[in-house]
């Protein structure tokens, strides 16, 4: 909580978190400025801009490149026509968005974000024009969604002659949904749990805004009984 002194009418009314940003006064009902001087001493990062150079990606490309040359390019246009199709279809889900006065249209996904001294965060989006920057009092709630998967693995006891089953969980990547005004408007993709956890209580300590967790399983059977990561 934090008292402040309304220029207008010379009367104190508290708020609710201690964010810059312009609040209605209670008495007067005028617009009032307030303005956080307390900055970090260095930048935060978390994550980084995506990056299409890695090992899977390239040889992803070169597999690729061979089924094309042996389908005399047939596996090549099927997969330009895929990707035009997508683009367009998502194009037209923006603009409808846009019509429908979603004050955020494009849903924004990068690999990390970097908060400044003044606390105003940006996303590390590999295309400048889509790198989003959120300022302190837009924040309003964050949904952690974590995966993991849940093997069962079953041993055969020769002396009780029955089946023995055991539960292992193994961490997977998830992401972070964030809202901006109360209205979902980008995500961080691509995050370990101990990832996400870190960034979601930062946030929290920062901009003192709530965030929810939801697990979710992905079911496979077998396994060699390898340890979780997390």
């Amino acid at each position: 909580m934090v008292r402040i002194l309304c220029p207008f009418c010379d009367q104190e009314f508290e708020l609710e978190n201690d964010l810059s940003g312009e609040y209605l006064c209670p008495m007067c009902d005028e617009t009032v400025l307030y303005e956080n001087n307390e900055v970090l001493e260095e930048p935060i990062v978390f994550g980084k801009y995506s990056n299409f150079f890695t090992l899977e990606n390239i040889l992803g490309g070169l597999v690729f490149i061979l089924f094309s040359i042996a389908t005399f390019g047939i596996v090549a246009f099927i997969v330009l026509l895929a990707f035009v199709v997508k683009e367009v279809s998502e194009k037209r889900e923006i603009t409808r968005r846009m019509i429908a006065g979603d004050p955020y249209p494009e849903k924004i996904a990068a690999y990390g974000i970097r908060i400044d001294v003044n606390k105003k965060m940006k996303l590390l989006h590999w295309k400048q024009k889509k790198q989003l920057e959120i300022y302190p009092n837009e924040l309003t709630s964050i949904e952690h969604t974590q995966k993991y998967y849940k093997g069962r693995f079953k041993l055969l006891s020769s002396i009780f002659k029955r089946s023995l089953e055991f539960t292992q969980e193994k961490e997977s990547k998830g992401f972070i949904k964030i809202f901006l005004n109360d209205t979902y408007a980008c995500s961080i993709l691509d995050l370990t749990t101990q990832q996400g956890v870190e960034i979601c209580r930062v946030l929290q300590n920062l901009y003192g805004v709530s965030y929810s967790v939801d697990r979710q399983a992905i079911e496979y059977e077998g396994g060699d009984g390898g340890s979780g990561g997390g």
